[in-house]
């Protein structure tokens, strides 16, 4: 009876030492990711800057350059920056801790690996998650790296654009985008964990753990996560700098699409399939380089939790 009674007390200690890991486990990964967030904006937003005026001026990679730095100076490269360095790393603090809870949804406790499976499943709701969030923060980061295009001008700042935005348009301005924004979290947060935990799991097998394995993994998640979501991305782009009292894409009479449908045909009309890529080059350059950086900043810095 006494043995029992231990074995009882023993089991309930370990599940309490359990959860408690796994709580640890999840605020880590809050914590990990905002630094990781950091990390990638500072390393990375030069190419966003890029990316967006491709999308919306149709030019390429080094022309769309040497365009900006010779009409507007290098530091153009660095609109809109303070909305993401203020607001990407709580992004990412709710991307990697709401996978992290993914996982443990599943049943892994936080040593676990998780299977590919497990981490596109976890990686899907993630996505999802961050959406809330996204889609003010990157209106509002768009048409600051969108203001005096051509020329050098004074920019507002992000709360003066948000403020402005909201008081002649209304707080659901803000949201603009939101639908497409959703549509291409999804499947990116999928194949964005779920090609990372792979990618790493077969260079542990070969080189063990390896500084450069996050970097190579991360570097490589990152791109195939923008393949499978960058046309919802130049239909995001061009939706929320889609601002005036004139709209040039309303939104459909039968969906409530947010104008994803005529945007989406103004973009087969103007350039066919190759339209729904403008940018690319740009955007694949910011992705490896981008989380490559989050993710060894998140993994080197996870191994100092205390759990």
């Amino acid at each position: 009876m006494l043995e029992t009674n231990q074995s009882s007390s023993s089991s309930q200690q370990e599940q309490k030492n359990t959860q408690t890991s796994s709580a640890q486990s999840i605020l880590a990964s809050f914590v990990c990711g905002c630094l990781g967030g950091i990390g990638n904006i500072l390393s990375s937003h030069p190419l966003d800057t890029i990316k967006v005026r491709m999308q919306i001026l149709d030019m390429k990679l080094i022309s769309c350059f040497k365009y900006i730095t010779a009409s507007e100076g290098v530091w153009a490269l660095y609109k809109g920056i303070t909305s993401p360095l203020f607001n990407v790393p709580l992004l990412y603090a709710m991307y990697f801790g709401t996978y992290e809870f993914g996982k443990w949804a599943q049943g892994l406790h936080p040593n676990q690996d998780i299977s590919t499976s497990g981490a596109v499943i976890a990686g899907a709701g993630a996505g999802l998650a961050v959406c809330c969030v996204m889609t003010p923060v990157e209106l509002i980061k768009c048409r600051l790296q969108m203001q005096g295009t051509g020329r050098k001008v004074h920019t507002t700042t992000a709360y003066q654009l948000a403020r402005d935005v909201v008081s002649s348009s209304g707080f659901r301005e803000l949201y603009k985008g939101n639908l497409i924004t959703i549509l291409r979290e999804i499947p990116a947060g999928a194949v964005y964990f779920g090609s990372y935990e792979y990618c790493k799991r077969k260079l542990e097998q070969n080189y063990g753990n390896k500084y450069f394995v996050p970097l190579l993994a991360g570097g490589t998640a990152g791109l195939l996560s923008w393949i499978v979501s960058y046309p919802q991305d130049v239909i995001k782009t061009k939706l929320q700098c889609d601002s005036g009292l004139v709209r040039k894409y309303p939104q459909n009479k039968l969906i409530r699409d947010g104008g994803i449908i005529s945007c989406a045909k103004d973009i087969w009309k103007h350039g066919g399939l190759t339209g729904f890529t403008k940018g690319f080059s740009a955007c694949g350059l910011k992705a490896i380089i981008a989380e490559a950086t989050t993710f060894f900043i998140y993994e080197n810095t996870k191994k100092l939790a205390p759990y």
